[in-house]
C-alpha cells in the first residue's frame, strides 16, 4: 500500500517516516517527485512476496536502508544488500526484490515519475556473477562499506555510483567540521541521504536544517546552500544530481 504524504519537504526524517507505521508492517511512501524522479521509501518485512517485473525504458536503483535485502537482477546472482549500499535494475533486466532480515527491510526507490509494473519479468535460464572485476559507476551492486574499505576514513573523498541520462549520484564523505561553500543549480533539483554522521544544510534565509543518518534533504532549484558536518564524527552522505 502506497501512502500519500506531503512530496519535496525540506527534510523528510527517518524517524518521523518509520513512525507513522507500526513495527512489521508493508508499506509505501513517495518523498520525492520533481519530475526527473519519483522517490519511494518502501517497508517490507521478511516473508513479503516479490513482483519481479520490468522497465523497458529506463534504469532504476536502490539506497539500501535498515535490514538486508536480496535483490535477482536480470541473469545476475542474488545478492544482499546492506546499509547504505545502492543497487541497480538497467533498463529492460527484470528485477526481484526480497526482504530477508530485520523487522521491516528499508529500501529507497528512485524511479522515472511515469514508471509502472505491469511488465512482469522472466525467471533467469541462468545466473552470472555480479559485476565480477569491475568498478562504478552503474554496477548491479555498490557496497557502501567497500567504498570506506578502498578509501578510508582519514580525509575526503567521493565516489560515483551511478551516472546515465537521468541522475548522477555519489557517495561523499567528510570530515567532522568541513564546510562547504555556497552553491546553486539553476536548472536542477538536488537532494541527498545521509547515511552516516551529522549534516547541516544552510539554504537562503531559512533555519539551518539538520539531518541525521536515513534523512533525506531536498534542494530545489535556484536556491544557495552549503553543507557543513557537524557533531563529532565524519558524515557520509549520498547526493542524487541531474547528469553534467
Amino acid at each position: 500500500m502506497t501512502t500519500e504524504t506531503k512530496m519535496n519537504r525540506r527534510i523528510s526524517r527517518h524517524s518521523d517516516t518509520m513512525g507513522r507505521h507500526g513495527e512489521g508492517e508493508r508499506w509505501a511512501e513517495i518523498i520525492l517527485d520533481d519530475g526527473r524522479n519519483r522517490a519511494v521509501w518502501i517497508s517490507g518485512p521478511p516473508g513479503t512476496p516479490p513482483d519481479p517485473h520490468i522497465h523497458p525504458d529506463f534504469n532504476e536503483f536502490w539506497i539500501a536502508l535498515d535490514g538486508r535485502t536480496q535483490w535477482q537482477i536480470g541473469q545476475y546472482e542474488p545478492v544482499l544488500s546492506e546499509w547504505g549500499d545502492i543497487i541497480m535494475a538497467p533498463a529492460g533486466f527484470a528485477h526481484d526484490i526480497q526482504p530477508k532480515e530485520g523487522v521491516q527491510a528499508i529500501r529507497f526507490g528512485i524511479t522515472h515519475p511515469n514508471s509502472n509494473h505491469d511488465i512482469k519479468g522472466v525467471a533467469p535460464c541462468r545466473f552470472i556473477p555480479v559485476d565480477k572485476g569491475q568498478t562504478n559507476p552503474n554496477l548491479i551492486h555498490t557496497k557502501f562499506s567497500a567504498l570506506v574499505d578502498r578509501n578510508g576514513t582519514s580525509s575526503k573523498w567521493v565516489e560515483v555510483a551511478v551516472d546515465d541520462n537521468r541522475n548522477y549520484v555519489t557517495y561523499t564523505h567528510e570530515l567532522e567540521g568541513t564546510t562547504s561553500d555556497a552553491t546553486s543549480h539553476a536548472d536542477e533539483n538536488r537532494w541527498w541521504v545521509v547515511l552516516q554522521g551529522q549534516i547541516e544544510w544552510t539554504i537562503d534565509s531559512e533555519e539551518p536544517v539538520i539531518a541525521d543518518p536515513g534523512d533525506v534533504v531536498f534542494v530545489e532549484q535556484g536556491k544557495s546552500y552549503s553543507i557543513s558536518t557537524i557533531g563529532s564524527e565524519p558524515s557520509n552522505r549520498i547526493t542524487i544530481a541531474a547528469p553534467a
